[in-house]
């Protein structure tokens, strides 16, 4: 019997192919909805200025470093006070604000994410 015989360059070339870029921006899309309507909105947020920033794209890039480089999707937030509300900040006063983590808490596979909400 012959089996399976895998072929690391032709999954490789698939993957640098551009052929998943349709498929993973629907997923970055569908995080940054997700990311939306978690977000935070304080006091000084009443517009929603922090959710309404979270954006989706493709890129080339590698899965880790030195890797080979492939499609990505990728969901990030373009506020400027986008860093100090996800991993958290100090008061003026000086006292610590937790991080509301909030694309930290979408991260993983779909069926994760259903566990957690």
């Amino acid at each position: 019997m012959g089996g399976f015989k895998r072929d690391t360059q032709e999954i490789d070339a698939f993957l640098r192919s551009g052929a998943l870029a349709p498929a993973l921006l629907k997923e970055a899309e569908q995080l940054r909805a997700a990311a939306a309507a978690a977000a935070p909105r304080g006091s000084s947020d009443k517009g929603g200025h922090l959710a309404n920033s979270y954006k989706a794209e493709t890129a080339k890039a590698p899965l880790r470093p030195g890797g080979p480089v492939r499609d990505v999707g990728r969901v990030y937030n373009d506020a400027r006070h986008a860093l100090a509300v996800e991993f958290g900040h100090r008061s003026r006063a000086g006292n610590p604000v937790p991080g509301a983590h909030t694309l930290g808490k979408l991260i993983g596979s779909k069926s994760k994410r259903k566990k957690r909400s």
